[in-house]
């Protein structure tokens, strides 16, 4: 499926989230082979001068940040640097410019990037989202967008936003898939080692994420062999067993502290490994297997529980065949 060639725009800044950068230009980098360049990517700059990251990182520009016959996307990550920029009147200027010179111009936030482009104004009665860490902030300085902090991006039209890091790469995937078909996508995925297609919103489950992270010390161990080999045949009585707990105490604790009974939070990490496997492109017996559910109508009620959604429907929604 060959494609005009489309040029990307890096606007880069002092305090930017490397990251941000990095992992969106990658994507796009590896879309393109020997036997078709689709994305050309120029860095740039407001004054054409280099930048430094907030990791100490210095970056090179190709230029000063313009819009010539040539640009189709500008692409604007997000970081701590975003504050500062926020009073660059420049930004918001090439920004507006951008977005009213309409045909196929694009513009793509990462992570917190997208103040940016609220602070310019384009997004008023848009949904977007950004790092959920903004939320709050977001909320009362732009009241007029319709934030979505849940959501790990949105690609629809020519305005783009994403909540950040790999999340930007979610995005980039997507424009890609997009713009040069499944099979490039698909490949950059593979070669990035990520996942075609996540699904739902960004804290689906961060409950299993908080859990690694508990002041309880048994419950950390248990989770991390949880996580680790879900396709085990976990009973109450082996994981209060692995805690070095009772029963009764592991379920109290998890209870305290995770706010699910242990069983409840085995189900949700199964279903996570058998939805990120699907993603994959892997077939329902390989995910059953290797999230460990005895059986289809098992993995079929905790979809529905824990995702409101049927093996059959998440596939069709997220899936790509390998």
């Amino acid at each position: 499926m060959d494609k005009i060639t489309r040029q990307v725009d890096i606007l880069l800044f002092d305090d930017l989230n490397i990251l941000d950068v990095a992992g969106p230009v990658q994507t796009f980098s590896s879309a393109n082979n020997d036997d078709n360049i689709f994305y050309r990517i120029r860095h740039v700059s407001m004054d054409g001068g280099s930048v430094t990251s907030s990791c100490g990182l210095r970056l090179g520009v190709d230029g000063i940040a313009s819009i010539g016959p040539d640009t189709q996307d500008l692409l604007i990550p997000g970081g701590r640097g975003v504050d500062k920029a926020l009073n660059d009147p420049r930004i918001g200027k090439l920004i507006t410019n951008w977005h009213n010179m309409g045909g196929d111009r694009r513009i793509i936030s990462i992570c917190s990037g997208a103040l940016l482009l609220a602070n310019a104004g384009i997004l008023d009665g848009h949904q977007a989202t950004t790092h959920w860490s903004r939320g709050q902030q977001v909320r009362a300085m732009f009241p007029n967008v319709a934030w979505d902090i849940n959501r790990l991006y949105f690609n629809k039209g020519q305005i783009m936003t994403s909540a950040g890091v790999t999340s930007g790469i979610d995005l980039a995937l997507a424009i890609v898939r997009q713009d040069c078909g499944t099979s490039v996508a698909l490949r950059v995925a593979r070669e990035l080692v990520v996942y075609l297609k996540r699904a739902g919103g960004q804290d689906q489950f961060a409950d299993l994420l908080e859990a690694q992270f508990s002041a309880e010390k048994e419950l950390v161990v248990l989770v991390d062999a949880l996580l680790g080999s879900p396709q085990k045949d976990w009973t109450l009585e082996r994981m209060a067993d692995y805690a070095g707990l009772t029963p009764r105490t592991l379920t109290r604790r998890f209870a305290a502290h995770l706010g699910q009974t242990p069983a409840k939070f085995l189900e949700r990490i199964r279903v996570k490994r058998a939805a990120d496997t699907l993603s994959a492109g892997a077939p329902v017996g390989r995910a059953m297997e290797v999230a460990g559910f005895s059986d289809f109508q098992q993995m079929q009620r905790a979809f529905k529980r824990q995702l409101g959604s049927t093996v059959g429907h998440y596939q069709q929604r997220f899936s790509e065949p390998e």
